[in-house]
């Protein structure tokens, strides 16, 4: 009747403690728990995730480089390590690289669209395939677009497709003298960076 906003509130007990859980609309939140959007210098952060890193290339309008940071967690890919520690380290971690981001004045952060990548492909090593298997991409990337959005930034997905095997991820090495992680991130700026451009 006041027409304010609405949300589910559900208590539970678990571990014989009390939690409130508040379901509240994604756009309220952003709302109340961002920080202000402000004008930066035009720049574009290209991070890739990964089970146990999160590289990051910030390029300006002129696609070049102009910053690069790594966020290395491989401890979380060990067997044994608890899911829950390894979700709380990846997140920490990449939280503090866009904060980074924002720092430096960046605007515009590219992911790979990891929600239309269907098939998780094996390797040949065991280690190879926990990593795989351990890894919550999806999560990881729903997190990394929230924690953009708190942060004020512009979120991009891009095409997924020949960031890491393809001629061009070839030709970046050769040209950037980039190692193949970070020839891959700076393939994702690039390709947000003509996203921004076009729009």
């Amino acid at each position: 009747m006041k027409r304010m906003e609405g949300y589910g509130a559900r208590i539970t007990f678990r571990n014989r403690r009390l939690e409130l859980h508040l379901s509240i609309p994604l756009h309220l939140y952003l709302k109340y728990f961002s920080l202000p959007k402000r004008k930066g210098y035009g720049l574009v952060a290209g991070l890739d995730l990964n089970s146990d890193r999160v590289n990051m290339v910030v390029t300006d309008s002129y696609s070049r480089i102009v910053a690069m940071k790594t966020a290395l967690f491989p401890e979380v890919t060990l067997h044994g390590f608890p899911r829950d520690k390894a979700r709380d380290t990846r997140l920490k971690k990449l939280k503090e690289l866009l904060s980074y981001a924002r720092r430096i004045g960046v605007d515009y952060v590219a992911f790979e669209n990891l929600f239309v990548v269907k098939k998780r492909s094996k390797v040949v090593t065991p280690s190879g395939n926990r990593k795989i298997a351990r890894f919550a991409k999806k999560q990881l990337l729903q997190h990394g677009l929230l924690t953009t959005l708190k942060l004020g930034l512009t979120p991009i997905l891009v095409d997924p497709k020949g960031t890491t095997h393809s001629h061009e991820h070839e030709e970046v090495m050769k040209k950037k003298g980039l190692d193949k992680h970070m020839a891959s991130t700076y393939i994702i700026a690039y390709r947000g960076l003509k996203v921004f451009k076009s729009n």
